[in-house]
């Protein structure tokens, strides 16, 4: 599946946990509900550790991490005169690994190649 600037969709915690249960219905039998709850859980276990300070490593798929963003002057684009002191804030950073990279890569060229034949 490739991905073009108008096939973008929101994939939601439930599209998540259908495509889990379906993935491994052969091997394990697991409701809805209870796929739902594990991935709620794993996401719960990710925040708490990141709300630690904690890096979270998950290999092959990418790293979240906590940086500090620096205090800046902001403006505001109606009233730019007006300087907006913002503040030091921590946010979330993510870094992909290498075979997310590897499929963002080529899923990038293959719409480059799809765009550059239809578009004459």
């Amino acid at each position: 599946m490739s991905l073009s600037s108008c096939d973008k969709i929101t994939v939601t915690k439930r599209d998540l946990a259908t495509r889990v249960r379906l993935a491994i219905k052969p091997k394990i039998k697991l409701h809805q509900a209870e796929v739902t709850e594990l991935i709620t859980q794993t996401l719960d276990a990710i925040r708490d550790s990141l709300s630690k300070g904690q890096t979270v490593e998950l290999r092959n798929f990418g790293v979240f991490r906590i940086e500090t963003r620096k205090e800046r002057i902001g403006r505001n684009p109606k009233n730019p005169e007006v300087d907006i002191q913002i503040p030091e804030r921590a946010v979330v950073k993510f870094r992909a690994g290498k075979e997310m990279k590897a499929l963002l890569s080529k899923n990038t060229a293959s719409n480059l190649d799809a765009s550059s034949e239809t578009s004459i």
